[in-house]
């Protein structure tokens, strides 16, 4: 599996899946991971805020998987993925967002 290695990019997939810049079945795993990874940390970020947590949070790498498993599971009842496996999918989503969160805050 190949990680987006910026949050730009993890942006420029968000565009290309929730966007609709690409058709659903031109979509890979990767692709689809970013994108749901990208919106996990979008999600977790806000969550972050609206219950005021700024430190370390002991339960944060949990929750970000949460957030990314949630994501594919929303794309894949919202869209025509039958070319994709969910569970690969989902797995790779936890990855790219945890990559994306460490990258961009370091610790949860």
């Amino acid at each position: 599996m190949g990680l987006f290695h910026h949050k730009h990019e993890g942006e420029d997939a968000y565009g290309q899946v929730y966007g609709g810049g690409r058709p659903p079945h031109e979509l890979t795993h990767e692709l689809l991971a970013g994108a749901a990874g990208f919106e996990a940390v979008r999600k977790y970020e806000k969550h972050r805020e609206k219950e005021g947590i700024t430190g370390h949070h002991e339960l944060g790498e949990e929750m970000l998987a949460g957030f990314a498993a949630a994501e594919v599971e929303k794309l894949f009842e919202t869209h025509h993925y039958s070319h994709l496996e969910k569970e690969r999918a989902r797995k790779e989503a936890r990855e790219q967002a945890h990559h994306f969160w460490e990258s961009g805050h370091g610790r949860y």
